[in-house]
C-alpha cells in the first residue's frame, strides 16, 4: 500500500442535485435533467489504528471489470458482506461510501461532514464492512462512510450500494475506457511498473503529470493561455468550471442558460450551463464539452487545496485513460471514441 498518515484520511461525499428546465434540442444532447456532482471534505479518523485496510486482494495480475451505466454514471457490480448491488465508480471520493438504506444496521461512530458546492454541512457515520467482492478482486475489513444515497437510486432506478473511491484502486495501474464501459486493473510494483510482462494493447499518445497528494487526482490543463488545476472525477456527470476563473478563460465558454442550484439542504446558488471548447491537456485540444459554471469555494476548502474545475463525463467520453498512481502520471489515447 502507498504510505499514509497514521490517521486514515478518506473523503465524505455530498450529493448535489441540479434541476434543469427544458433545453432546446441539440444544445446539450443527452445531458440528464439532474446532474450528480461531488464532493466534500476529507475527514481524519483513527480507524487505521484498528487494523483496517483498503488493500486490494485476489490472485490476479490483470483484471478487466465490465461497467454498467445509469445515465452518466458508471457502475461496478459488487457484493458487500453477501449483499449484491452496484457501486458507482467515483474517483472524486477518496474511499468507500455506503448507502445507509442497505447498511443501516451497521454500527458506526458519528462525524461531521464538510461543505459541498453549496456550502452544506451535515453528520454522517463511519463504519466497517467485512468483505467486498468485485469479480476476482476482494477487500477485507474496509473502513467506509455511511450516508443516504437514495437520491441517485430514485433518479436512476438502479440499486446503488455505494461509491467506489480512489483509495480502492491506487495500488493498480488503472485503464478507464468509458466508451466501451470497461475498467482494467493491473498490478504494479513499488516503482509503478507492471508485474505482468504482457504488453499494453493501447498506444497512448499523451502523458501528463498527475498530483494525488490531496486524495484526489489533479492535473494542470490549459484554457486559452491560462494554466488551471482540474480534479479528475469519474463520478461527476458534468464538467465544472469555477466562476472565479480569469475573465479571459470565462470568455471562451459559450453560456447557454442559467438556473438555480439546490443541494442536499436549504443552501442554493446560481449556476450557468455552457460549452467549453478550448480545454487543452497534454498538448491536445478536447473540443466541445458540456460544462457547469459555479463557485467552488466550499469545495476547495473541503479538499484542502485550490482547484479551478472538475473533469467529468464529457471528458471521459473523449478516449481511453490510464492512471498510474505510483508514477503520478495519466496517459491517454484519443484514437477511439474521440467525440468532438
Amino acid at each position: 500500500m502507498i504510505a499514509r498518515p497514521v490517521f486514515y484520511k478518506y473523503k465524505v461525499v455530498f450529493l448535489l442535485i441540479i434541476t434543469l428546465a427544458f433545453l432546446a434540442p441539440g444544445v446539450y444532447g443527452d445531458i440528464p435533467e439532474e446532474v450528480y456532482i461531488p464532493k466534500v471534505r476529507p475527514a481524519i479518523s483513527i480507524i487505521k489504528l484498528l487494523g483496517l485496510s483498503d488493500e486490494p486482494l485476489g490472485e490476479f495480475q490483470m483484471l478487466t471489470i465490465p461497467l454498467k451505466r445509469a445515465g452518466r454514471l458508471f457502475l461496478i457490480e459488487a457484493r458487500i458482506d453477501g449483499q449484491a448491488g452496484n457501486l458507482i465508480f467515483d474517483t472524486g471520493a477518496s474511499g468507500l461510501v455506503l448507502n445507509k438504506t442497505y447498511f443501516r444496521k451497521y454500527v458506526g461512530d458519528e462525524k461531521t461532514a464538510g461543505g459541498g458546492i453549496t456550502g452544506i454541512s451535515g453528520k454522517i457515520l463511519r463504519t466497517v464492512v467485512k468483505r467486498i467482492e468485485i469479480s476476482d478482486l476482494y477487500y477485507e475489513n474496509v473502513p467506509a462512510d455511511l450516508m443516504d444515497l437514495g437520491h441517485i437510486e430514485n433518479r436512476r432506478g438502479v440499486k446503488v450500494l455505494g461509491l467506489f473511491g480512489l483509495n480502492m484502486i491506487d495500488e493498480f495501474e488503472v485503464i478507464f475506457d468509458a466508451n466501451n464501459s470497461e475498467l482494467q486493473l493491473i498490478r504494479i510494483d513499488k516503482q509503478g511498473n507492471r508485474i505482468s510482462s504482457q504488453p499494453s494493447e493501447t498506444k497512448y499518445e499523451f502523458t501528463q503529470i498527475m498530483d494525488t497528494k490531496y486524495n484526489i487526482m489533479v492535473v494542470r490543463g490549459k484554457i486559452g493561455d491560462k494554466m488551471l488545476d482540474f480534479c479528475l472525477d469519474t463520478g461527476a456527470e458534468s464538467n465544472v468550471i469555477s466562476s472565479y476563473v480569469p475573465k479571459k478563460v470565462m470568455s471562451t465558454i459559450r453560456i447557454n442558460r442559467r438556473s438555480g442550484m439546490g443541494g442536499a439542504g436549504a443552501a442554493s446558488d446560481e449556476v450557468l450551463y455552457g460549452t467549453m471548447s478550448e480545454f487543452e491537456l497534454g498538448d491536445h485540444q478536447f473540443g466541445n464539452m458540456q460544462t457547469v459554471v459555479t463557485s467552488l469555494d466550499a469545495m476547495c476548502e473541503s479538499y484542502g487545496c485550490s482547484i479551478d474545475g472538475m473533469l467529468g463525463y464529457d471528458f471521459w467520453q473523449k478516449g481511453i485513460f490510464c492512471f498510474n498512481f505510483k508514477k503520478k502520471e495519466i496517459r491517454f489515447s484519443l484514437g477511439k471514441g474521440d467525440k468532438q
